[in-house]
């Protein structure tokens, strides 16, 4: 009979420790509409960081317009631009990549592949001539620059 009131003993004090633990621990949360919608959401790897040696060399293949007709000062003063597209020998994603017009940054930049786009302004279209077209990398322009071709203003 001692081994039954042992048995007896140790049940009753598992079952007390059971619930004197359970009673010391915080509630469990209900899962919420923004605990899925976290655990949903796939965690973006780190980006590449790309090495500028890769660029070593760069050429422009094709680009366009080749030419463009000079503004008079009349039409300088309204908001014109020269949309120019350019297209390099290779990638250009992940990089600062701009267009250069006779050593001016292009505005409105845009990076897709290997093709770069930029907006001549109508203050740049004012005397014929032609000035030098090129992609630069860096946020100067100093950090790399491609081969270099011809825009003609008429």
């Amino acid at each position: 009979m001692s081994i039954t009131r042992t048995k007896q003993w140790m049940y009753g004090a598992a079952v007390t420790g059971a619930l004197a633990l359970a009673a010391c621990s915080p509630p469990s949360q209900p899962a919420t509409e923004k605990d899925d919608a976290l655990e949903a959401v796939p965690v973006a790897a780190e980006p590449d960081v790309k090495s500028i040696e890769a660029l070593t060399g760069l050429s422009i293949v094709r680009y366009g317009p080749t030419t463009t007709k000079a503004l008079t000062a009349s039409e300088a003063q309204d908001d014109r631009r020269v949309d120019v597209w350019v297209k390099a020998d290779r990638d250009l994603e992940g990089y600062d990549a701009a267009l250069w017009l006779g050593g001016k940054r292009l505005d409105n930049r845009a990076i897709s592949g290997s093709t770069v786009t930029g907006s001549i302004s109508a203050s740049m279209l004012t005397a014929a001539g032609t000035l030098s077209l090129e992609i630069r990398i860096g946020e100067d322009g100093s950090t790399l620059s491609s081969s270099k071709v011809d825009f003609t203003i008429e």
